[in-house]
């Protein structure tokens, strides 16, 4: 598998365990990046992968047997109705201009009482993380106005609320909704990081935290796993 910066591995870690459940189904992963989550879901699963970006597709996890698709929404649209029982969609919705499309193409694809797993930024948790850890209180008091801010490797990173997502696919609903990432960033001492008996201890606090609803509204990303009607 792709080696990853220690932070990355922990993100994904927790949504695969909060993805367990997901065996033996036709699986979309729409955004797939290196495709490290598509390899690690078609171990049990029937997967495509969707990813726009030539960069990305020439660094892909070769690690795993799945379908990797080169394309954007315009190539989910093509596809059948209900052709899956999962859409996975990790990160991409905040670079994204016309964000209510595609929520409504991948609902679409999805099978009746198919699940949407939806990983995006979580707004204060970037206001803490500019006021506290980057100490750029100008830049909290714009996201605090509703402003964006930018990732070095992709741009304006567009937030959007959890609950826009229903009013964009009515036939949608919240099953749950975790947080992720609390406190690793908090953590200055990088050489923690590399730790392994580090992580493993603070995996474990972030899982048990991961749905407490005080810890969850400053987390840093939150996944939301929602089931379309049916």
């Amino acid at each position: 598998m792709k080696k990853l910066p220690p932070w990355d591995m922990l993100l994904k870690e927790m949504l695969w365990q909060q993805l367990d459940f997901v065996r033996d189904m036709d699986v979309l992963d729409f955004g797939s990046g290196e495709g490290v989550t598509a390899a690690h879901m078609a171990a049990e699963n029937r997967v495509t992968a969707v990813e726009p970006s030539p960069e990305m597709l020439a660094a892909r996890d070769a690690y795993g047997r799945y379908t990797q698709l080169e394309g954007d929404v315009t190539l989910v649209n093509a596809m059948p109705e209900c052709s899956f029982d999962a859409v996975l969609c990790h990160n991409v919705l905040e670079y994204v201009e016309d964000k209510a499309a595609v929520v409504r193409a991948l609902c679409r694809v999805l099978r009746p009482r198919g699940i949407l797993s939806l990983c995006k930024h979580n707004r204060a948790g970037r206001v803490m993380q500019m006021a506290v850890l980057l100490d750029n209180q100008a830049e909290a008091m714009a996201l605090l106005d509703g402003g964006d801010s930018m990732s070095a490797q992709f741009g304006p990173i567009r937030y959007y609320e959890d609950n826009e997502v229903l009013e964009w696919s009515p036939e949608l609903r919240l099953e749950q909704c975790y947080g992720l990432r609390t406190f690793w960033d908090l953590q200055q001492r990088q050489e923690l990081h590399a730790d392994p008996a580090w992580q493993e201890r603070m995996l474990t606090l972030e899982r048990r935290v991961s749905q407490v609803d005080s810890f969850r509204q400053i987390a840093f990303f939150h996944h939301l796993i929602l089931r379309k009607e049916g």
